[in-house]
């Protein structure tokens, strides 16, 4: 191959290789000075970024906090007053229990068409204002909503556009507790105002004092303007037009709830609460009146019903099984109310 180049160049350019290579020859030396100021700038540039970057966090929180004071100040006198009163309710209910009660003369055929707001949470969960407050989360409309009330709005809420927040939604619509946008509905679930309640707690005050970056500020920001935009409208109108709250507890079976057999996989095993309602378990209902607050019932029953197929039968798969048994339990607890209603005796 012939040689590219003068060959005394090629022949000095590897001699001086080989030379670096063994150690012959030295790299000229940087001074130190030089490498200490290059560090001293570089520092000096990243604590000048950090500050400038670190105020933009402060402003965007500070912002956000503000939004936050401001929706407490507007809402906290219309929400807390009910949200105490509900939860004064809950804890009385949770408390040993006294006995049946029924207010003569309730007229079921009113309590049915409402309008109503409904929660149900599990008995252990029940005993202080932060157990109630984490345990509405899991509050389901149910086969005991279903049997007992008479529905307004949509014939499912299960059906409808797809919705993570209520910024997904129409005016006027929500964001249910399935993730799908819909008119609000009778009963109302309190589990949506809870919802709306988070963005004023102390653990969502909390995670914005938390977030470490301008982008996820603003997913705060934004959390807080949905809510007030959509949620807050909603939730004041249907509390203040509503007549009736029912609460459901329900108890824990001795020994506890069974665990999840291990051939099942965890997505398929339903929440504790779902769990708890496909077996045949105590659970206490209680109703009051919203606008004098007076109850009107008070029940402790077994929630055990029976399915009873009709005609021929396709073989179901255990988690339809279990949502089976959960809707029977739930309607027959909701047949045991309007039974104790109807044999109430009638006012004086």
């Amino acid at each position: 191959m012939r040689e590219r180049g003068l060959p005394s160049l090629n022949s000095a350019r590897a001699e001086r290789r080989r030379a670096v290579v063994l150690g012959r020859v030295k790299m000229p030396n940087v001074p130190t000075h030089f490498w200490l100021w290059t560090l001293v700038g570089l520092s000096a540039f990243a604590i000048i970024y950090w500050r400038l970057a670190q105020g933009q966090i402060e402003s965007a929180r500070s912002k956000v906090m503000a939004k936050q004071r401001a929706m407490a100040v507007a809402l906290g006198p219309r929400l807390y007053p009910f949200r105490d009163r509900v939860e004064g309710w809950v804890r009385e209910l949770a408390a040993p229990f006294p006995g049946d009660f029924v207010a003569p003369g309730l007229d079921l055929q009113k309590l049915r068409e409402g309008p109503s707001v409904y929660l149900r949470l599990r008995l252990v969960s029940s005993k202080d204002a932060k157990g109630i407050r984490k345990a509405a989360q899991s509050s389901l409309r149910d086969g005991f909503t279903s049997c007992l009330f008479i529905s307004s709005g949509r014939a499912t809420v299960t059906e409808g556009p797809a919705c993570r927040t209520a910024g997904d939604c129409e005016s006027g619509k929500l964001c249910n507790e399935w993730n799908v946008c819909t008119d609000p509905v009778q009963p109302y679930n309190l589990r949506l105002a809870y919802r709306t309640l988070r963005v004023l707690s102390s653990e969502w005050t909390d995670e914005v004092h938390e977030a470490t970056s301008e982008l996820g500020l603003s997913a705060y920001e934004r959390d807080l303007d949905n809510v007030a935009k959509r949620d807050v409208p909603v939730t004041i109108e249907v509390l203040q037009r509503s007549k009736y709250f029912t609460l459901v507890l329900d108890e824990d079976p001795e020994g506890g709830i069974p665990p999840v057999p291990k051939d099942v996989p965890p997505e398929n095993a339903g929440t504790p609460e779902e769990r708890l309602q496909s077996l045949p378990h105590h659970a206490r209902v209680g109703i009051w009146d919203l606008g004098t607050g007076e109850p009107l019932l008070r029940l402790r029953t077994e929630a055990s019903g029976e399915l009873v197929a009709v005609g021929k039968q396709a073989a179901l798969d255990r988690e339809t099984q279990a949502a089976q048994r959960r809707q029977a339990n739930n309607c027959a607890l909701a047949l045991e109310v309007r039974n104790k209603i109807e044999a109430a005796p009638p006012a004086n």
